[in-house]
């Protein structure tokens, strides 16, 4: 559980985090310990926004209608 408590603290380091793996592991990691319910929860949530903001940069603003669509074509 601490790793999870690293991890979800990792967005307000001094240096963004690069590597996705760890948060990955992480996401699997804490839904195995505590339910499918655990990813709507804000630890899980923290650990996703690095994952986005890995992807899409740190400053990012989605419109999830419009990131759909892109992505389904």
């Amino acid at each position: 559980m601490n790793e999870l408590n690293e991890l979800s603290s990792a967005m307000f380091n001094t240096s963004f985090p690069c590597n996705p793996n760890p948060f990955l592991n992480g996401l699997k990691e804490g839904i195995k310990a505590n339910g499918m319910d655990w990813i709507k929860s804000d630890q899980a949530k923290k650990i996703l926004y690095v994952l986005i903001a890995q992807s899409y940069g740190q400053a990012f603003n989605i419109d999830s209608f419009t990131e759909y669509t892109n992505l389904n074509k």
